[in-house]
C-alpha cells in the first residue's frame, strides 16, 4: 500500500507540473470557465487488458478524480475573506518553492522588477594609457531575484478578489490561434468592445463595452470573418451577470479538504476526472493518450474517443429570452453520462514479455525500430502487439524533448535520425544537408531518437516491402490454383533477365533442378519467379486481393494504413516476378499476420480484432470471431504448412526451430527503396522479418517479428535477427500456455 501511494504521489507531481503549471493551458481554462456555464466532464471509460490464466482484468487507462474550484459571486457573501482564505490553499508554500526551482514552468511571475541601478556594477580595470587602475561601471546579468512567498500570496489574493468581485462578464473569447490577416481585418473594422491580442493570436470581446443598439450589427460583421452564425456570436456577446468564476482545477485531495473545512458560502468544488495510465509504457501504442484538449490520440483512445469520453453535463443559470442570466433564477444541473469501458484481447503477461524481448533485440541488432504481433489464427483475436521504441502516455510530452548532440565526444547518429538546429529566433528547425558537416553549427536530436514519431503504431500504420516472408503466400496461391505441388520442379540454372532487371538469388547461388519445397527452404527468388509465370498477372492479383492486401483490415485502432496492390493491368513483366518474392508490393505487418493466419487455419481469412468487449451502461457487448471468406482450400493450407515445417527444419528458418515442437515459418530480408526508386545499399538498408505459427499442425498462435534497418554487418538477414527473436517469443508462449510437444 505504501508503494502504491508513493507511486501515485510521483505521478501526481508530474501531472501537476505538466498540466497545472503550464501557463497557456491554465490561462485557457481560466478564460473559458470564467464566464457562463461550468462544464461537468463525464467520467472517461476505462481500458482493460486481461490475464489469461487468472482471468483478472488490469487497467491500462483509468481516471483519477480531483476537484475543480470555482466561486459564484452572486452567492458569495464575504468576498474578501474568501480571497484571503483560499490563496494559501491554492498557492501553498510547496508550489512556491517549485516555482522558484522552475520559474519558466510557473503560472505566476515570481521575478522582481529590477531598476537600472541594480544592473550596474563597478569593476577595477587596468588603464593602458595611464598605467594605473581605475573604476568603471558596466551592465551585468544578475541571478534572478524572486518575490517572497508573502508578497506573492498578497498579489494572488488581490487578483482573486478582483475576479470574484466582477458583476458582469467582461471577457469572451471569440477565436484562438488567429491568423495575422484575420486579426488585421478585425482591427480595421474598429468594432466597439471587440479586441485583438496579437501576442496570443486571440480575438475577444467585452460585452460591457458593446452598445446594445449595435450588438446585432457587430455580430453580423464578426460572423463574416469567424464563419459562425450571427445569432451564436450575439448570444455570446450579450451582457450578463458573472455566475461562475474558475479559480483552479486538479486540486490535490489535501487542498480540497482544507477548502471544504472553510465552509464559506459561494465556494463550490466539483469533482473532475483526469486520465491516468497505471501500467506506464505497457501497450502504449494500443492505448494511445489524451491530449491537452482531453481528446483521444492514437490507439484505442483515438479510435473510440467519442465512446470513451461519454457526454458531458453542465451547471448553468437560467437566462431570459435575450440570453441574459437571471440572478434570482435557479441553477440547473445536467448530469454527465460516463463513457464506455473497453476490454482488449491483449494478454497482459504476454504483452509485457513480448515488449521486453523486442526492446532487447532491437538494441542488440541496432535496428531503428521493431514490431511483433501475435494473433489467434482461428478467432482473429490479437494476443500481443508490440512496438519499440515506445513511450509513457502519462508523460507523452517528454517525447518532444531535444538534447544537444555531443560532437566533441564523437557521438554518431544514424542517417535516419532526425537532426535539428536553431534558427535566428532560437526555434528548432530541421538541419540542412549543408550544415551536417559544419562543426560550428550546434546540432540537436530527440532524447528518444525519433521524437513524436514513437506515437505511431507501425504494426498497423506503416507499410513496407515484405521480402521473402511473402513467398509462402504466393506458393499457397499456386498450390490452390493447381499450378504446382510440393514436388513440382524447375531448373534453377542462373539469374533471370527481365526488361532491364536481373533477378538473382540472395546468396548468388543456383541449385539446378529444385522442387517447390526446396524453393521455400532455400528462398529462391528465381524459383518464385517461375511460379509467378505459371500464375499470370490476373490470377495472382485476384488471390492477393482475396488475402486482404491493399485493403484496410478494419482493426479498431487509430492510424491504420492499407498498403497498396497495383491493378494487374498496370504491372510490368518485372513486377509480376518481383511481387512473388515480396518486392514491388507494400503491405502492413498486420496484413501479413492476417494472411499467414489463413495459411495456418485451413484457408479462412479472419477479421482481426483487438476489442474483446465493450461495457456500456451495464451491458456487455462481446466481439464474436468473424470469417471474412475462404481464400484457399483446407488441402492447400495443409500442404503449405508441411512445406513451411520443412523450411524451418531444413532451410533458412532453422534458427527459429524448437526441438520437440513443430514450427511452420519463413524468413524475410527486404531491401528498402530509396528516394529515386533504386534500392538502398550498405549497413542498415534492409527490413528483416520472420513469420510463422505453432503448433504447426494445430496452430494456436501466428507470429510476425519485424526489424527496421538492423545493423549487424554483412550477416544481417531475417535468419540472423528475426528468426531467433521468433524463437524467444515462441519458447515463452510454449511455457506460459503449457503447450504439449509435437509427436
Amino acid at each position: 500500500m505504501i508503494f502504491v501511494f508513493a507511486a501515485f504521489s510521483v505521478i501526481f507531481v508530474r501531472l501537476f507540473q505538466l498540466q497545472i503549471l503550464r501557463h497557456d493551458l491554465y490561462i485557457a481554462i481560466a478564460e473559458d470557465q470564467h464566464f457562463g456555464a461550468i462544464d461537468l466532464p463525464a467520467r472517461r471509460g476505462d481500458i482493460y487488458v486481461k490475464d489469461t490464466h487468472s482471468g483478472e482484468l488490469s487497467k491500462l487507462a483509468t481516471n483519477t478524480t480531483l476537484d475543480l474550484l470555482y466561486v459564484d459571486p452572486m452567492v458569495a457573501e464575504n468576498k474578501q475573506e474568501i480571497a484571503t482564505e483560499l490563496t494559501p490553499i491554492i498557492f501553498p508554500l510547496s508550489e512556491y518553492e517549485l516555482c522558484v526551482e522552475t520559474p519558466d514552468e510557473c503560472f505566476y511571475d515570481l521575478e522582481k522588477e529590477k531598476s537600472i541601478e541594480t544592473l550596474i556594477v563597478s569593476d577595477t580595470v587596468w588603464d593602458i594609457d595611464s598605467g594605473a587602475t581605475k573604476k568603471v561601471e558596466s551592465v551585468t546579468e544578475e541571478e534572478l531575484d524572486f518575490k517572497s512567498y508573502s508578497a506573492m500570496t498578497k498579489e494572488i489574493s488581490e487578483e482573486v478578489l478582483r475576479k470574484i468581485s466582477k458583476l458582469e462578464v467582461d471577457f469572451v473569447i471569440l477565436r484562438r490561434d488567429s491568423e495575422d490577416e484575420l486579426m488585421a481585418d478585425i482591427i480595421n473594422e474598429r468594432l466597439p468592445g471587440i479586441f485583438v491580442d496579437t501576442d496570443r493570436f486571440m480575438i475577444y470581446g467585452d460585452p460591457t463595452l458593446i452598445p446594445e443598439s449595435q450588438l446585432t450589427v457587430i455580430s453580423k460583421t464578426l460572423a463574416t470573418y469567424l464563419d459562425e452564425p450571427p445569432s451564436t456570436i450575439e448570444t455570446r456577446l450579450t451582457r450578463r451577470k458573472v455566475r461562475y468564476v474558475f479559480l483552479r482545477n486538479r486540486l490535490n485531495p489535501e487542498a480540497s479538504r482544507a477548502i471544504k473545512d472553510l465552509k464559506l458560502k459561494g465556494i463550490v468544488l466539483l469533482p473532475e476526472h483526469w486520465r491516468f495510465y497505471p501500467e506506464g509504457e505497457l501497450g502504449s501504442h494500443l492505448v494511445g493518450f489524451i491530449n491537452r484538449e482531453n481528446t483521444g490520440q492514437y490507439g484505442t483512445e483515438g479510435y473510440f474517443n467519442i465512446e470513451l469520453e461519454g457526454k458531458k453535463g453542465a451547471i448553468y443559470a437560467e437566462s431570459d429570452p435575450f440570453g441574459r442570466q437571471i440572478t434570482v433564477g435557479e441553477t440547473k444541473i445536467v448530469n454527465a453520462v460516463d463513457g464506455d469501458t473497453i476490454v482488449l484481447t491483449i494478454d497482459r503477461v504476454v504483452q509485457r514479455e513480448v515488449e521486453k524481448i523486442l526492446k532487447e533485440q532491437v538494441e542488440k541488432f541496432r535496428a531503428d525500430t521493431g514490431q511483433i504481433i501475435i494473433m489467434d489464427p482461428f478467432s482473429g483475436a490479437i494476443v500481443a502487439m508490440a512496438n519499440f521504441p515506445t513511450f509513457d502516455p502519462n508523460t507523452y510530452t517528454d517525447s518532444y524533448a531535444l538534447r544537444k548532440l555531443d560532437i566533441e565526444e564523437g557521438e554518431i547518429v544514424n542517417s535516419t535520425t532526425p537532426i535539428f538546429k536553431k534558427d535566428e529566433r532560437g526555434q528548432y528547425i530541421p538541419i540542412e544537408d549543408v550544415d551536417l558537416g559544419n562543426d560550428d553549427v550546434e546540432k540537436y536530436v530527440y532524447e528518444n531518437v525519433f521524437g513524436p514519431g514513437v506515437f505511431k503504431n507501425k504494426a498497423i500504420g506503416e507499410y513496407y516491402e515484405p521480402g521473402s516472408v511473402f513467398k509462402p503466400i504466393i506458393m499457397s496461391i499456386a498450390l490452390d490454383a493447381k499450378e504446382v505441388n510440393p514436388e513440382t520442379t524447375f531448373d534453377d540454372d542462373g539469374p533471370l533477365h527481365i526488361d532491364e532487371f536481373e533477378i538473382k538469388n540472395s546468396d548468388n547461388q543456383y541449385h539446378g533442378i529444385s522442387t517447390m519445397t526446396e524453393v521455400l527452404e532455400k528462398s529462391l527468388n528465381t524459383g518464385m519467379s517461375w511460379v509467378a509465370k505459371q500464375l499470370g498477372k490476373q490470377l495472382m492479383y485476384k488471390y492477393l486481393k482475396d488475402f486482404g492486401f491493399g485493403e484496410y483490415t478494419n482493426i479498431k485502432l487509430e492510424g491504420e494504413t492499407k498498403g497498396a496492390v497495383d491493378y494487374y493491368s498496370h504491372w510490368s513483366k518485372a513486377q509480376l516476378l518481383t511481387t512473388s518474392f515480396g518486392q514491388g508490393i507494400v503491405v502492413t505487418p498486420l496484413q501479413m499476420v492476417v494472411a499467414w493466419a489463413a495459411l495456418a487455419n485451413g484457408g479462412k481469412l479472419m477479421q482481426p480484432y483487438i476489442v474483446d468487449s465493450i461495457i456500456r451502461e451495464g451491458e456487455v457487448i462481446e466481439t464474436e470471431p468473424e470469417i471474412i471468406h475462404r481464400v484457399i482450400s483446407e488441402e492447400s493450407s495443409s500442404i503449405i504448412t508441411s512445406m513451411l515445417i520443412s523450411t524451418v527444419r531444413r532451410g533458412h528458418g532453422r534458427s527459429a526451430d524448437i526441438p520437440g515442437h513443430l514450427i511452420a515459418g519463413k524468413t524475410g530480408t527486404a531491401q528498402i527503396a530509396g528516394k529515386y526508386g533504386k534500392y538502398e545499399k550498405g549497413d542498415g538498408t534492409t527490413i528483416t522479418s520472420f513469420a510463422g505459427y505453432l503448433p504447426a499442425l494445430q496452430p494456436q498462435f501466428v507470429i510476425l517479428v519485424k526489424f527496421d534497418r538492423p545493423r549487424i554487418g554483412e550477416n544481417t538477414w531475417g535468419s540472423t535477427t528475426a528468426a531467433p527473436t521468433f524463437r524467444l517469443v515462441a519458447e515463452f508462449l510454449i511455457d506460459y500456455y503449457n503447450l504439449e510437444s509435437s509427436s
